[in-house]
């Protein structure tokens, strides 16, 4: 379900407050101030839409960050990755992060702080996956979308920041997320899931016998790649299941 944080004095804001599952186009906004929230994907690319719509935008960015272009030397960025995903994260992260420094530039100049852990590390241990940049950086740069901190609290017509203090703004799109939890469609089910109800593997077999996830842990060789490949995986698991209950 959409994640929706909870800030001090929230429901003193005049604004529209919406999960970027509802954001749809810029046209809404055309004679507003929007306050996007959240530096994923998803963030990146509505701060870009809004921008690209001459929408007066910024993204409130709460902690260190990691940007992939979406080409390297040439070649689409997730080709690096299915090439190199043999080899250990933190080893891959080293090999490449000269070559990603120079494609997307220094975004320490654009207030933004880098994470200690490269791309694949913080795919692998963390679940989060970075922004593959597809023009946020530029509109950044030229100064288009704004790079704000994190949320202090809210106020009647906008927020304050924890470092810059208070701004208006007429609307905030709230890209953070989802939380999946499966705890209650599987209510009977014993070591499948983690404490906030996310599957402990995918693509293969769980401690439940014929219960299967696909797609549902975050990949660095592309997720709609990584679903077809389990996709085909458990259709054999399954198969296979099935010819053994029928002996």
């Amino acid at each position: 379900c959409p994640y929706r944080p909870a800030w001090p004095d929230m429901v003193a804001f005049s604004g529209e407050i919406i999960h970027s599952s509802a954001y749809r186009n810029p046209a809404p906004y055309s004679d507003k101030r929007v306050l996007v929230v959240g530096f994923g994907n998803s963030g990146g690319e509505i701060a870009l839409d809004l921008a690209n719509a001459g929408v007066d935008v910024a993204l409130s960015v709460r902690g260190p960050v990691q940007i992939l272009p979406r080409d390297l030397l040439g070649l689409p960025i997730l080709t690096w990755a299915i090439a190199q995903r043999h080899l250990p994260a933190g080893f891959a992260d080293l090999i490449n992060a000269p070559m990603i420094r120079l494609a997307v530039g220094s975004i320490e100049k654009l207030g933004l702080q880098r994470a200690p852990k490269g791309p694949r590390r913080m795919i692998e241990e963390d679940g989060r996956v970075p922004l593959l940049d597809v023009g946020t950086v530029a509109k950044i740069r030229d100064g288009s979308i704004k790079v704000r901190g994190a949320i202090g609290r809210f106020t009647a017509d906008g927020v304050e920041f924890a470092q810059s203090g208070a701004e208006s703004f007429d609307c905030v799109i709230l890209a953070t997320g989802f939380r999946p939890d499966l705890r209650k469609l599987l209510p009977d089910a014993e070591g499948v899931l983690d404490e906030q109800g996310r599957p402990l593997v995918t693509g293969r077999p769980t401690a439940e016998r014929g219960l299967y996830f696909c797609g549902q842990i975050a990949s660095p060789t592309g997720q709609l790649r990584e679903i077809g490949l389990e996709a085909r995986r458990i259709a054999e698991f399954a198969g296979d299941f099935a010819r053994r209950r029928s002996v």
